[in-house]
């Protein structure tokens, strides 16, 4: 793989975050429930931490860190599409949304360059970590799921 190419996934990855982040913020405030609160708060910080931690790679490689308007959008659409649901049917998009997103980063992973291997690998365990989260919330599970997402965050939210 040509480092251009690889610079256009890592920039990929960072404007997924970005999708994510604004997707989560956006549905938060339509959930009243404490425990639900606390799961998508998890979620969007995990976002916001990921993004974060991909900047310096990013940086390191001339690629820019500005947020596009295109994946801002992406992230309102997302959360656009959420408004109204319930809880369930609400996880139920999250996770066929995120699925695609699993698929295409295990892709990414798998060809990195050896020196980026490791911060490549771990956008995959992140976006991994999400849909599964989805799956067992979706099958009654979620408030043990959510563990494997909370492990992640240097800045742990507190939990109701």
């Amino acid at each position: 793989m040509s480092d251009e190419a690889f610079k256009q996934q890592l920039s990929e990855l960072y404007q997924g975050e970005v999708i994510g982040e604004v997707a989560i913020n956006g549905m938060l405030p339509q959930f009243d429930d404490p425990v639900q609160r606390y799961k998508l708060a998890s979620i969007l910080q995990l976002e916001t931490e990921t993004k974060a931690r991909l900047r310096p790679v990013l940086m390191e490689l001339g690629i820019d860190l500005a947020e596009t308007a295109e994946a801002r959008q992406a992230g309102l659409q997302m959360a656009t599409a959420m408004q109204g649901l319930n809880w369930q049917a609400a996880m139920d998009g999250l996770r066929d949304v995120i699925k695609p997103y699993v698929a295409r980063y295990r892709e990414i992973a798998a060809g990195a360059p050896q020196q980026y291997k490791a911060v490549a690998e771990s956008m995959l365990v992140h976006e991994q970590s999400l849909y599964d989260f989805l799956v067992q919330e979706l099958a009654g599970n979620g408030d043990v799921a959510i563990g494997a997402v909370v492990d992640q965050l240097q800045h742990k939210l507190p939990r109701p």
